[in-house]
């Protein structure tokens, strides 16, 4: 393996933990949207239930997504500043 080949393989492994943070905002945004759906059903409180946990969905996905990139960042910058 050349160095050229070890560069490429270091920088995907450094943005590979970003690349699943959208699909876990999306994913957390999309099953609190089917668990309103189904709990307005239920109980005959359409949309407001829906409603409610889509945004929990988003607030609890967003706090998620951003404590995520802080700990990844730190990490990222403590692994730099070992290596100098």
């Amino acid at each position: 393996m050349n160095d050229e080949e070890k560069e490429k393989d270091g920088v995907m492994l450094s943005v590979a933990p970003y690349l699943t943070l959208g699909v876990q905002l999306a994913a957390t945004v999309v099953v609190f949207f089917f668990i309103g759906k189904y709990s307005d059903e239920y109980f005959g409180t359409k949309p407001w239930l829906m409603i409610t946990l889509i945004m929990v969905g988003v607030v609890g996905g967003m706090i998620k997504f951003f404590r995520t990139v802080i700990e990844l960042s730190k990490k990222e910058e403590n692994e730099r500043r070992g290596k100098i």
